[in-house]
Order: structure tokens, then sequence, then C-alpha cells
């Protein structure tokens, strides 16, 4: 038997539609816990309507608590073998019970994870893509957890799991979250179904997602997941996904603050979004420090290389603010060769948008070699992906990135310009000389240089486990070899000849995140990755930096 619980709070308008997809469930062996909890329009007289038309309710009324609360009550009242979650704002689809279950018993497992679509002005499907191996569990890939999909309403769990890890929910924001995290780490066996079989109302008035005021909840529950890792012993094991998961709660809630205007956020939170953004920084050094370099939050940063390195660095900050110079889409032979001149013009081409136009003007330009003055710039990060895209060889001396952004809006005007191969001897040539020329330009400017090894992705998916080579494998292999070569050049160029700090960061101890996932905005490429993989990398950085400033002992 599957036990349903469903908290009720002032959702009358919603309550028949919610109470009618779940008595309408295909699995008929169901019992149904609702809990009133204190509402105070007619929601109750829908729920005792409902108890009447269907013996399989279990109608009960309390005073309010708050939603926390709730759920713990039906937790202790359930006597399925496996439990799930609807807010009774939401609905199901009348397959989802028998669908899921059978998921589950198939796969023996103690939780498994459903898609859902949420529900606004649109009707849009939620993606499980890349978020766990199917039939894993966090002692196989400790990265699960920070991967995993923080509400509660689109997984169902084996009753046995939450009697034996004996945890409750709190009345905070974020509650799931924490429910979810520490059933995770103690699942022997996590599934999946990836169907989109509940139906989230995600912006309704006085939903989670619209109570601004409980914003400021948000640091109380993180501290309370973090501190229940560190009792139970775990938080070492687990310190990556915990910095994911807080990290990434911290930037939503900052990134509705600041950028979400149709949430129409009362002054008084938007006022405060300098001091949420200190307080976040704040509480990421107290608890993740002896890590990661947490002052990375407040440092600017000059980029060179591919739109995976934008990524990350934006991956990396709470605050994109500190992203001040972008080199972007352009190769380190290109950007240090001789100008291109005028060749791109006022409005003569027309770009998807300003950022691709400045790039590629920027690279023609060699805007970078013009740069003189370094004050306010922190760090300069770099990858080589952008290495691999052809040279133009516009007139003597000058070249030109065959970038993706250049060849959608240039190329048919470069036709008879030659062209120089990644993998070719000539363009060893080119490297070595334009390394020399990029050190000899940073290198009085002392700033620390994050060297970035991203390579091509050699393989794509949707899932962690279930993953295909491009068909043209054995190339990038080889253009990744070459990669390899091109990164050894310049670390040593930059060891031998910067004055500042000179740091590293790989994927080594994640290389099952490198792949391209199928469903990428930008397209099915080999230069882009997926979530997962920016999240860890960019946690690699602050790894980095702070393995270089401490001696790679931990504070």
């Amino acid at each position: 038997m599957v036990s349903v619980i469903i908290p009720v709070y002032n959702t009358e308008p919603f309550l028949d539609e919610c109470l009618e997809s779940v008595t309408g469930q295909t699995y008929g062996e169901l019992e149904i816990i609702v809990i009133n909890d204190g509402s105070t329009d007619g929601s109750g007289d829908v729920c005792k309507r409902w108890e009447k038309k269907d013996s399989r309710i279990c109608y009960v009324e309390k005073e309010n608590q708050g939603q926390g609360a709730a759920r713990n009550l039906g937790i202790a009242l359930a006597t399925g073998d496996y439990i799930i979650f609807v807010d009774s704002d939401d609905y199901l689809d009348k397959q989802l019970v028998e669908k899921v279950y059978n998921q589950i018993s198939k796969e023996k497992a103690d939780l498994c994870v459903y898609s859902n679509y949420n529900i606004g002005d649109q009707k849009q499907k939620a993606l499980l893509d890349f978020k766990l191996f199917q039939g894993s569990s966090t002692k196989d890939n400790a990265g699960l957890l920070g991967n995993m999909i923080p509400i509660l309403c689109n997984k169902m769990f084996a009753k046995e799991l939450i009697k034996n890890t004996n945890v409750t929910m709190s009345n905070r924001m974020c509650e799931d979250l924490i429910f979810n995290a520490r059933l995770y780490v103690r699942a022997k066996k996590i599934c999946m179904l990836d169907e989109p079989l509940y139906y989230y109302r995600y912006n309704r008035e006085g939903n989670m997602t619209t109570k601004f005021e409980r914003y400021l909840e948000v640091k109380e529950s993180m501290n309370e997941l973090n501190e229940s890792f560190q009792k139970d012993g775990m938080f070492d094991q687990y310190w990556p996904g915990l910095y994911e998961l807080t990290f990434n709660m911290f930037k939503d809630i900052l990134l509705r603050i600041h950028t979400r205007a149709d949430l129409h956020l009362p002054e008084k939170i938007k006022g405060n979004y300098p001091v949420f953004l200190e307080e976040y920084k704040d509480f990421l050094n107290r608890w993740f420090s002896s890590y990661v370099d947490t002052r990375l939050q407040n440092k600017n940063y000059l980029l060179i290389g591919s739109y995976s390195l934008r990524v990350l660095i934006q991956v990396l900050l709470l605050d994109d603010k500190h992203l001040r110079e972008d080199y972007g889409f352009s190769s380190i032979v290109s950007i240090m060769s001789a100008s291109g001149g005028n060749v791109i013009s006022g409005d003569s081409y027309e770009f998807k948008n300003e950022y691709r136009k400045r790039c590629v003007e920027q690279d023609i330009r060699k805007i970078f070699q013009g740069k003189t003055k370094w004050q306010g710039m922190d760090y300069i990060v770099v990858d080589l992906l952008e290495e691999t895209a052809d040279l133009i060889e516009f007139q003597d001396g000058c070249y030109i990135t065959e970038s993706e952004f250049f060849r959608e809006v240039c190329g048919r005007e470069f036709v008879s310009c030659d062209k120089i191969p990644f993998l070719c001897e000539r363009r060893r040539t080119l490297f070595t000389q334009s390394v020399n020329r990029f050190t000899e330009k940073i290198k009085e400017s002392c700033i620390p240089v994050i060297v970035v090894k991203n390579f091509l992705c050699e393989k794509h998916s949707i899932y962690y486990d279930i993953v295909s080579d491009y068909e043209n494998v054995g190339d990038i292999q080889k253009i990744n070899e070459e990669l390899e070569w091109c990164y050894d050049q310049l670390i040593a160029c930059l060891q031998k000849r910067h004055k500042g700090d000179v740091i590293v960061a790989d994927a080594v101890g994640f290389k099952e995140l490198l792949f391209t996932h199928d469903d990428f905005p930008f397209g099915c490429q080999p230069h882009y990755y997926n979530n997962g993989y920016y999240q860890r990398m960019a946690i690699r950085i602050g790894e980095s930096v702070h393995n270089q400033t401490t001696g790679g002992v931990q504070e």
C-alpha cells in the first residue's frame, strides 16, 4: 500500500482538483491522509466532503503549526509501505502512483525520483537530466547529494527509510531540502522515472515561492542541514554536496531578489539585497573555508577562453558583478596576434546579442593587447578550448579565431582566407609564440592566473549512467591530446616567467561528469558540459586556490 500525505492550508480553490487526481489514481491501494493545518477558508468543508465520498481518505484537523508539522503528523499516521507527499494546490497524473510504485519495486530502491510539470503562465516539464545515477547511492557517488532535486513532491519514499532515519521536518523554508538530503545519504538505492507525472504550481500567491518574508529563514535552514551532517559525523565526507546545496539555495534567493521583476518583491526585501549577500558570504566562510577559498566571492575576474569558462565563473560567484572582463570565444593565438583593424564595423553584421558581438570584435581588434591598467583585477582565468577552433589568417601576422560566434555571421566573408587547423605543426609553433607573448604581457601585473583544464567532451548524455561516444570520438581524443600539450606549455611558461601565482584546476576525481548534456540550450557540442560538471569544477577552482594558499593543508 502507498500512503499519500496531503497537508492543507487555505487552498480551497485548488482542493477539488487535487483530491480528484489523487482518488482517481489507477493504483487503488492507497491510504490518503489529509491534514487540515488550521485553514481559515473553506478548505475544511471541501476535505470533509471528499472524506464522505472516498473511504480511503483519513481526514485530520489540527491547529496551524506549519506545513512541516503537518507532514510529520502524516508520516506518524502512515501505514503504507511507501509514502508520497502532495501539496494541496497541485495535482497528479492519474498513473503517477502506479508507474512510480512499479519502478521503485522493480529496482528494489528506497527512493524513486520522478519528473514534474511546473505550472505557471505556461506548463513546462522540469527535466531530471543529469541529477542522479539510475539505481545508485551517495556511497557510490558522493556528488549525487549536491545534484539532488530539493523539492519533496517528486519522490516516493520507502516508509522504512524514513522510519529508520528518524528524520522530521521543521516549519522553516527549505525544510524539504533538509529532509531529502538526510534521506539521500541513507538510502541504499535511489532510482528515477523520467516522466512528468506531478503538476506543481510554483508561483501560486501564498506558497513558499511568493512568501518573501520567509527568505530570511533560508540561512537558518542551511545551518540546520550542515549541523545535522556534522552531528552525524558525515560533514567531511559530503561537504562538496553540502556546499552545492547551500550555495545554490543562496544564489537562487539572491537572483529572485535582484533580477526577478515578475515576483513583485516588497521594497524592504529588495533593499536588503546587500545584507543578504554579505550574510550568505559569511555563512559560506564559516562552514566551508577549510575546504575552499571562500574569499573568491569578493574577488574580481578577467576571463580568456571559452563559454564554458564563463559559465564556471558565474557558477562560482554568488554575485556576477565580480566578472569584470571577458575575452570570450578567443584563442590565445588570435588575441596575441596583429590587429585585424576595422573588419567588423558598426552594424554591418547582425549578431544575436551584444555579448556575441563584443566577443568577436574583441578577438578581431585584439583589444586585450591594448590593456595597460590592471587595478581592481584579482585573478586572470584561462582555458584553452577555443584553441581547437580553426584560425583564419586574415593578413600577415593577423589571425582570427573561427569561433562559433564568428561563423554565425562572418563566415562567408572570409572564404578566400587561409585556415590553419588545430592539429598541425604550424599551430604548435604559433601557440608557443603566442603563449610567450601572453606571459610577457601579464607578468608585471603580478595577478594570479587560474588555468582551468577544460577539454572537449568525448561523450554526450542525458544521465550520468547512460553515455554515448560522439561519432567522431577518435578525432576528439586526438584534439584532447594536443590540448593537454598546450596546457602543459602554458603552465610551464607561466611558472617560469609570471610574477604572480599560477593555480591549476582540473577534473581529477570527477571525470564521470565529462560529458555534454544532450539538452544543453546552445546545442549538443563537445565544447559544452552539463550543470553537474560546471558546479563541481567551480568548487575545484575554490579548492585549488585554497590549496595554493595553505600548502594543501586544511585549516
